[in-house]
């Protein structure tokens, strides 16, 4: 996937629960950490999924400047009336991770 990006690209893909593997996010973090630029992880609300939470991997090719935290395109205004879930400041907040999680997956450098 490195390959066919381009630089500025990003690859995400499901990243298990935070709630029910954290132990296993981090080594899935750290072996895609030597390929990528920026490596992130984000988490959403799914009922139907065991605990209710999935969580994503997000890496970048090349520097981002706020890496996947902040989107780079916005819907409009008219657009965002019709949204029912997803907004800019949700997007962002998507990152924020729980204390616990945020050492168990990036250490306490992060």
């Amino acid at each position: 996937m490195h390959a066919s990006l381009r630089e500025g690209g990003i690859v995400c893909t499901q990243g298990e629960c935070l709630w029910l593997h954290v132990d296993i996010i981090r080594p899935l973090v750290n072996s895609i950490s030597t390929k990528y630029t920026q490596v992130e992880y984000a988490y959403t609300t799914i009922p139907t999924y065991p605990s209710g939470q999935i969580g994503f991997i997000v890496a970048s090719k090349g520097e981002r400047e706020a890496g996947c935290k902040v989107p780079v395109r916005k819907p409009s205004k008219e657009l965002q009336k019709t949204m029912k879930y997803y907004s800019t400041e949700l997007h962002a907040a998507a990152f924020v991770l729980p204390a616990f999680a945020k050492r168990a997956i990036f250490g306490d450098d992060e």
